[in-house]
């Protein structure tokens, strides 16, 4: 998008710990004509994508930092949480020739001290593991804290409604009553994006590709990614930079 106005309603993804099956997912996303950010580090504890994979899914995609080695910040001494979250920017910005304005802390876990960190290096926005939220990025100084609708898992409810109250998230709450019911991920996908449709917001589906491959799940997402694709004309698909800055591009 050229402008600053971004739609009433719209779609984003993102896809996390740049397993070489994100090659997999990109080509899915690439068919059915879906925006996406891929959140990738440089290491981690499972197989990762080479440099130049990630400079060639950049061609087509969003590159967004996930630390340097996969690390929760929140297990780290402050200096090395600030290293790997200031070195990550660098790494893929020096990796695909573009900046860098996502960042997303492996697990969702952070505190407002990584908060401060992510902004001190230059992000635009950070995404959480927040779940069944329909709501823009919330500003926290200047950066945009980015919740999340759907995750390509069924969760167990005890799951969904622990994540709720970690947050005292009302709003997601009443979401995940009208929406969530039953443990299959795509019906619910199909509710919450069908509910934005209607009533604005963003819908914003994530996962990893590794593990839409240990559940099986290839032909649930391809089915999900079919279903967003006939809403693409009433809900546009951006990138998650794009929803934090909307004159960004891809």
């Amino acid at each position: 998008m050229s402008t600053g106005k971004l739609p009433s309603a719209f779609i984003t993804t993102s896809w996390d710990d740049g397993h070489p099956l994100d090659l997999r997912l990109a080509q899915m996303l690439a068919d059915n004509d879906l925006a996406a950010t891929f959140y990738i580090p440089r290491k981690s504890q499972k197989e990762t994508l080479s440099a130049e994979q990630v400079r060639e899914l950049s061609a087509r995609f969003e590159i967004g930092a996930h630390t340097m080695n996969h690390v929760y910040l929140d297990s780290c001494p402050p200096e090395k949480a600030r290293q790997e979250i200031f070195d990550s920017k660098k790494w893929v910005e020096d990796v695909t020739g573009k900046s860098c304005t996502m960042f997303c802390p492996p697990a969702g876990k952070f505190s407002r001290l990584h908060l401060k960190m992510i902004e001190e290096a230059g992000f635009a926005g950070e995404r959480t593991v927040e779940l069944f939220s329909t709501a823009l990025p919330r500003r926290i100084g200047t950066l945009h804290v980015m919740p999340t609708s759907i995750q390509t898992h069924s969760h167990g409810t005890s799951a969904y409604l622990r994540n709720i109250a970690r947050r005292r998230a009302l709003a997601n709450l009443w979401l995940y009553i009208r929406f969530g019911a039953g443990d299959d991920w795509t019906a619910a996908a199909q509710r919450l994006v069908d509910h934005c449709k209607d009533s604005g917001g963003v819908f914003h589906l994530w996962g990893h590709s590794w593990e839409i491959d240990r559940h099986e799940q290839w032909q649930r997402l391809e089915s999900a990614f079919r279903y967003l694709k006939q809403l693409t004309m009433q809900l546009p698909a951006i990138t998650n930079g794009q929803l934090c800055v909307p004159s960004s591009t891809r």
